[in-house]
Parts: structure tokens; C-alpha cells; sequence
């Protein structure tokens, strides 16, 4: 599943004010605080997919690297897995699958395909309130030592 992640903490706009008051370069900052971003869930995704991997297909779709994406002033970084890649499998795999009734191409009933359970740990890796709360202390944290630094 692929997802994009942006810049999201208490205090962010005043950060930027104070950056910017300080001459501060808001978008080398920004960058920074999106390619953390990226290493935190990346290396949360990378441990909750080893239990899956069979055939690595799933995990070699894994977005290891941070492409930074400007649309304007809004910054945003790309994590996960590139579905177009093959990473179709990490949707089943976070939010689980129905048990249902399976046929060939005739309508011959061949039983029942078992209900797949959600993989908290690879849901949580993007969505959970710990990723969420780390990625936002450590923006935070970059912000707040780039003031820190300008104002000497």
C-alpha cells in the first residue's frame, strides 16, 4: 500500500514562522522532516513484512528510497509499497480478507477460500497512533533543533 506522508505536528505553523523570521531554509528543513518520516515508517514496514515473505515479491515493492514531491508550498514524501510494482499484496495483508465461496470459470463450487485476518503490525506501521506519535516527535524535533541552531 502506498501512501504519502506529509509534515504534522503541534506548533508546525509557528515553526515556520520562527524559521522563517530567522532566515531559516524552510524547504531544506522540510526535507529533512519528510526523509525521517520515510525512515521511520519504511523500517516499520520492512520488520511487519518479514513474517509474510515467502516470496519476497511483496517486500521488493517496499519504497526504500524518499522522493520528496513539491506541489507548491505542500511537500509530501512517498512510503510503502509501489502497488503498480507488485505490492498488491500488502492491502490484503493490512486490512485482512472475507472468507467467500470460490468457482472456476464454469461455476463448479470449489469450497471455501479462508478468511485472512489483518496484520495489525503492517496496519500500524503506516496508520497506528505510535507511528504517528513518533513521526511527530521527530519532525518536531528537526524543526525545533534548526531554531535552536539560528538562534545561536
Amino acid at each position: 500500500m502506498s501512501n504519502k506522508s506529509r509534515i504534522e505536528f503541534d506548533g508546525f505553523e509557528e515553526a515556520i514562522a520562527r524559521l522563517n523570521k530567522l532566515n531559516g531554509n524552510v524547504k531544506n528543513i522540510s526535507e529533512k522532516a519528510l526523509k525521517k518520516t520515510h525512515e521511520i515508517i519504511t523500517q516499520k514496514a520492512q520488520d511487519a513484512i518479514t513474517p509474510h515473505n515467502e516470496t519476497h515479491q511483496t517486500e521488493k515493492t517496499l519504497r526504500k528510497e524518499a522522493e520528496i514531491e513539491w506541489n507548491g508550498t505542500l511537500a509530501s514524501v512517498k512510503t510503502g509499497f509501489s502497488i503498480s510494482e507488485g505490492g498488491l499484496a500488502s492491502i490484503f495483508l493490512m486490512y485482512g480478507t472475507q472468507s467467500h465461496a470460490v468457482s472456476n470459470q464454469y461455476g463448479k463450487n470449489l469450497g471455501v477460500a479462508e478468511e485472512t485476518k489483518r496484520d495489525a503490525k503492517m496496519y500500524n506501521a503506516f496508520f497506528g497512533s505510535s507511528t504517528r506519535k513518533e513521526v511527530a516527535e521527530a519532525q518536531k524535533e528537526i524543526f525545533n533543533n534548526e531554531i535552536r541552531r539560528l538562534n545561536g
